[in-house]
């Protein structure tokens, strides 16, 4: 499998600071990225005909320059994605992203203040992020909207589709939580994701575009046309389609996967690390004969890493049996369309 010539995006890592306690979050608070690291990225990424940059943390909007974060990248001609919160944004704030920005994912993780609440323990006003939202959907060109999932999805999925019908984003994207296999992974496994899998589909008849984006084996439900239709795959992570600068000062294959790759963007794609993540052989047998595989990738590397100490194993929940039996059936290629700066 073969990676683009440069990364589709590069994703900066701006600050470790954030006002949220998320139950899953294992980003480190580090300091505040110097503007002039940030800078010499950006300088890289548009001299090498890279076309999108992300800024993230933390919370991205936290930095303390991230105003002339947004304008300098803007001279470079960079298309900006922002993830954030999107709580507590002051007037001037929501000037600057409105003026700059091309895309946001906003991290909602509850349906109301008491479900919002449990997750990320936050004291600011859940109405006021939720005016947030449909401001910068009013004026921003795209906008998604994203939510961890978590062992109560099964019955939470459906309290969240009146507010997401009401914000109407280009996509209601789902992140599989990549952490520890502690106890509530675990209650998270292949019969959990089917049961999701089946409710995203009846979503989508229902016109709303959501999908599980962090990298998950698109044969788990069995069925390769509903895996290809409810799940992203690993095309566009686990350093295949774009790298991260973490708040470190260097280059890694995904948010979760923290090899040290190098500190320019250029030596970083060359890293023999990512080379190895082209091959295929590493996966099981049915996964090299997959016809989608070049979208699934196997899956998630992050969690082989966190299951087997190794990044070049099966996902955790690949089952060869489920397998098998999803390659029996018809499959579609290329059924679903994903932008590529998801």
């Amino acid at each position: 499998m073969q990676r683009p010539s440069i990364p589709l995006e590069i994703i900066l890592e701006i600050t470790g600071k954030c006002q949220l306690l998320c139950t899953y979050c294992t980003r480190p608070r580090a300091v505040d990225v110097p503007l002039k690291d940030i800078k010499k990225t950006l300088d890289e990424a548009a001299n090498l005909g890279i076309k999108v940059i992300r800024l993230t943390g933390g919370e991205p909007l936290l930095h303390p320059d991230i105003q002339a974060i947004l304008t300098y990248a803007k001279t470079k001609n960079l298309a900006i994605i922002v993830n954030t919160a999107a709580e507590n944004v002051s007037p001037a704030m929501m000037k600057g992203i409105i003026t700059n920005v091309d895309a946001a994912l906003i991290s909602l993780q509850g349906y109301d203040k008491k479900s919002n609440t449990s997750y990320t323990r936050s004291k600011l006003s859940f109405l006021d992020k939720i005016k947030n939202i449909f401001l910068l959907k009013a004026y921003l060109p795209t906008l998604w909207v994203a939510t961890v999932i978590t062992p109560v999805m099964s019955k939470s999925f459906e309290k969240f589709l009146p507010l997401i019908k009401k914000i109407n984003p280009a996509a209601w994207i789902l992140l599989r939580p990549i952490s520890a296999l502690h106890k509530d992974q675990k209650k998270m496994d292949v019969p959990f994701y089917r049961d999701l899998t089946l409710r995203i589909m009846k979503a989508r008849l229902e016109h709303i575009n959501v999908f599980i984006a962090n990298p998950i084996p698109l044969c788990l439900t069995g069925d390769l046309r509903i895996g290809q239709q409810a799940c992203l795959g690993a095309k566009f992570d686990n350093g295949y389609g774009r790298i991260v600068r973490s708040a470190d000062g260097f280059f890694k294959p995904s948010y979760f996967l923290d090899t040290n790759l190098g500190t320019t963007i250029k030596t970083a794609w060359k890293h023999p690390f990512l080379q190895e993540l082209n091959r295929t052989d590493y996966l099981p047998r049915l996964c090299q004969r997959c016809p989608v595989l070049d979208t699934c990738r196997g899956g998630c590397r992050s969690m082989a890493l966190r299951a087997y100490q190794t990044a070049l194993g099966p996902d955790p929940l690949f089952r060869p049996a489920i397998a098998q039996k999803a390659l029996s059936k018809p499959h579609l290629m290329s059924s679903v369309s994903f932008p590529t700066i998801l």
